[in-house]
């Protein structure tokens, strides 16, 4: 954890400076500093998908993974085998801008190692190239199409960051149509106000060790202008379709969120998490300090993944009322087990560093 925080307050710093020196032409500009995460990063392929079975598919022309748990490893023998009709539909992030399906299998796969679901992730089209409702109608689409052979009851839906926005404007969207609501979400890090309204924009400028309030400001402006200058609207952003913090989470079903205390977007989720609240709607929110932006993505990748997930396959079990799911062990605190643990990590620090680099897009 330590070794990628300090790798991505590298990168920060380096596009905060690189930015301030110039004069963007276009989002690609902001894209090309910002990140390279329109492919597959090859540590994905490496690592995450080897537990998994994919399947590529198409559903209402629209690009989705079908993954099912494939796990060999004795740790996971204990995996549920009866939860395979639960379908989780993983939505990813990326500030509408970045991003692919198949990011979402390190957190499909810790789910499905706790619960037994399989899981599906929608490739959807990214901004610039396609504005808003594209990409929000295109998960709608994908959604009415599977609840024709799939039980809406049967269906969680989730996602980081931008992900987690498109899932909370899915619920709003599908409320708005009558539709029968999926079973429940989990939200991770949600880039939940594109208006940029919360305290934390501010009071965690300095704190997050991976995104500014410009980069955000710059992907809600690609969002919804695509290339074009003109900057938005206030009262654009406001629409609770683009900014679901400002939608009504009434007769919402059951969320769960996840968020770094310390990351910008920490006050969209709070207040999210505090309008369920009022709302009466089922909810759990787990904060962790010293981590990063959309960390429970990488599930069982870090310590502190796999204990919010262990939360978020509790929130699952008391939802589904399931008899049975498969906890994650946690690490054992003995100071000779610390001690182990810190001359391996010593030991395997190239290693570590060259995955993290890997993962972060670095050179």
């Amino acid at each position: 954890m330590n070794v990628v925080r300090r790798l991505l307050k590298i990168k920060k710093e380096a596009d905060l400076k690189k930015s301030n020196k110039t004069n963007f032409k276009s989002i690609y500009d902001v894209l090309e500093i910002n990140d390279n995460w329109r492919n597959s990063p090859q540590v994905i392929k490496n690592i995450a998908l080897k537990e998994l079975t994919i399947e590529s598919t198409q559903i209402k022309n629209v690009p989705c993974f079908l993954f099912k748990p494939n796990f060999k490893y004795k740790h996971f023998a204990n995996t549920p085998k009866t939860n395979e009709d639960i379908l989780f539909v993983y939505i990813h992030g990326g500030g509408f801008v970045n991003g692919f399906a198949e990011q979402g299998a390190y957190l499909i796969k810790a789910i499905s190692r706790r619960i037994g679901c399989s899981a599906l992730a929608i490739n959807y089209t990214l901004s610039p190239e396609v504005t808003y409702p594209f990409a929000l109608n295109q998960i709608v689409d994908v959604y009415l199409e599977i609840i024709k052979n799939h039980k809406p009851n049967k269906i969680i839906i989730g996602g980081e960051s931008a992900g987690g926005n498109l899932c909370l404007a899915l619920l709003l969207k599908l409320k708005s149509l009558n539709i029968e609501l999926p079973k429940m979400a989990i939200i991770a890090s949600g880039f939940l106000d594109l208006t940029g309204s919360g305290v934390s924009y501010v009071t965690n400028a300095n704190t997050d060790v991976s995104l500014s309030g410009g980069q955000l400001s710059y992907m809600a402006n690609a969002y919804l202008m695509g290339e074009k200058v003109k900057k938005v609207s206030v009262s654009e952003l406001k629409n609770p379709l683009v900014s679901p913090i400002f939608g009504d989470f009434s007769n919402f079903p059951p969320i769960f969120f996840s968020v770094c205390s310390d990351e910008i977007l920490y006050s969209d989720t709070l207040t999210a998490y505090q309008k369920c609240k009022a709302c009466h709607v089922k909810t759990k929110l787990v904060t962790n300090k010293n981590c990063f932006h959309g960390y429970m993505a990488l599930g069982d990748f870090f310590e502190e993944g796999k204990l919010v997930c262990n939360d978020a396959a509790k929130f699952i079990k008391s939802v589904f009322k399931l008899k049975t799911i498969n906890l994650i062990p946690e690490r054992k605190s003995s100071k000779n087990k610390i001690r182990k643990q810190n001359s391996k990590t010593q030991t395997n620090n190239k290693k570590n560093l060259y995955n993290a680099k890997q993962f972060l897009g670095f050179n």
